[in-house]
């Protein structure tokens, strides 16, 4: 497979040596799609897999970089809109019945019985419940709306970690503008193309409310542009396009993440405002997560091994976009192999490892326990997922990415035990349809909105 990669001001046998650790050659199950590298306005790497047919124009998915992204239209509208994140969702939403206020949304500490697992029967997982299953008819914020509160636990007091609370926060952005069609526009008005980000997606539910968790299409330099407003305290051309108040919370833990951590994926998170600092936690006596970032450093992470890592203080982006197969990639290889490119030409770089913290011995795991919704009945559901999850994913791979059947197909079954027959079906208006079915049985269909929402369940 053809990998085209730039190195600037980086020459000599030694970058021979990390290439493959950043592109993750040979790594079974790791699909780098691209990877890039900025230093103090320097292209330290820039490397596109040209096999898997990415270039820099090429749109990818984010996957739960999404969120960040999410957070950040929440607070602009806080401004623009004149309310507080300290305001009950009740307030916009009456139909909730939790005490949960906007900023828990944002915070990861809602309180709503959630379980954000990948592991097991995909159909026992509220996130694939949201997405695929229930949600789809109902909107991912209905399905999240469906859910009880957790008994032994108040808003606010606990982190755990829910693409639940971001879907049901931008629907909360929804009531807010209370106009269609400014509610539509509002990525764009607001963040898009003041970053000059002419072609991105974000695709939205049943009810027309945007998939913050999850759905987000733009090429590899449109996300480094993001990551570059982050580093530069929320500021592009200057503008102050993300607010001060909020760039603080982004840098600041989760008063959740300081309490006792609940069971479940990600509990040990030290979690910001939707996304993901490098800073220790206290109450475990953990060290920063990612030893070769920067301690200020804030990490966007999405499903099948997105990455991208922001730090102000070393005026640094990395980003990685991929289709990895599970858990196949290990972010800490892939960030030693970026320090050692970054330290051969900027021998400044100082990193979290470089700040005294605590000694592995003081280092206290946090229980992570698979908690799971199972019921027996939930089995009959796995082949309705089979084909949703074929036909969205086919969809927007085919139809906003631009990728090929083959590709298309590839990816989709990293995740799919077992793929459905997928028909292309084009109408004389020139509309597209994705149907999937297996060799008997029922069928469902996705449909093709166009570049700005890309695509959505049909049934």
């Amino acid at each position: 497979m053809t990998k085209v990669f730039l190195l600037s001001f980086f020459v000599g046998i030694h970058a021979l040596a990390v290439v493959d650790h950043v592109m993750g050659y040979n790594q079974a199950g790791v699909h780098t799609d691209v990877v890039l590298v900025k230093r103090n306005g320097v292209m330290i790497f820039e490397g596109y897999d040209k096999a898997r047919g990415y270039s820099p124009k090429t749109s990818h998915l984010s996957w739960s970089m999404a969120k960040t992204i999410s957070g950040i239209l929440m607070a602009q509208a806080s401004v623009e809109y004149k309310f507080s994140l300290n305001d009950a969702v009740k307030k916009f939403i009456p139909e909730f019945k939790g005490e949960t206020k906007i900023i828990d949304l944002i915070q990861m500490s809602s309180g709503i019985d959630f379980t954000e697992q990948y592991f097991g029967l995909p159909v026992s997982s509220d996130v694939v419940r949201m997405l695929y299953l229930d949600g789809a008819q109902s909107g991912a914020a209905g399905y999240v709306k469906s859910l009880p509160m957790r008994e032994k636990f108040k808003p606010g007091d606990h982190f755990y970690y829910s693409s639940g609370d971001t879907n049901l926060m931008m629907e909360v952005l929804k009531k807010v503008i209370n106009d269609d069609k400014k509610y539509e526009n509002y990525p764009w008005h607001k963040l898009f193309l003041p970053l000059g980000i002419q072609h991105a997606t974000f695709e939205r539910d049943s009810n027309q409310v945007f998939i913050g968790s999850s759905y987000i299409y733009m090429s590899a330099p449109d996300y480094l542009r993001v990551g570059e407003l982050i580093m530069n305290g929320g500021k592009w051309n200057k503008q102050q396009i993300i607010p001060e108040f909020y760039v603080k919370l982004m840098h600041t833990l989760a008063p959740g993440v300081s309490q006792t951590p609940l069971e479940g994926t990600s509990s040990a998170r030290a979690y910001g405002a939707q996304v993901t600092t490098n800073l220790p936690i206290e109450i475990r006596k953990m060290n920063s997560e990612h030893p070769d970032l920067p301690a200020d450093a804030l990490l966007l992470l999405g499903h099948q091994g997105q990455v991208m890592a922001v730090s102000p203080s070393e005026k640094l982006v990395v980003l990685r976009l991929a289709f990895d197969k599970g858990a196949a990639f290990n972010r800490a290889p892939f960030l030693a192999a970026v320090r050692q490119l970054i330290i051969v030409n900027q021998p400044d770089y100082k990193t979290a490892s470089d700040v005294k913290q605590y000694s592995e011995s003081d280092s206290r795991p946090t229980p992570s326990l698979i908690n799971t919704k199972l019921n027996i009945l939930d089995l009959w559901k796995v082949p309705l997922l089979i084909r949703r999850y074929t036909a969205k994913e086919y969809c927007s791979c085919r139809f906003v990415a631009g990728r090929t059947h083959e590709a298309c197909t590839f990816d989709v079954g990293l995740t799919m035990p077992l793929m459905p027959k997928i028909d292309v079906i084009e109408s004389e208006m020139g509309k597209k349809k994705i149907v999937t079915k297996f060799f008997f049985g029922d069928e469902n269909a996705v449909e093709f909105t166009g570049e700005k929402f890309g695509c959505r369940i049909l049934n």
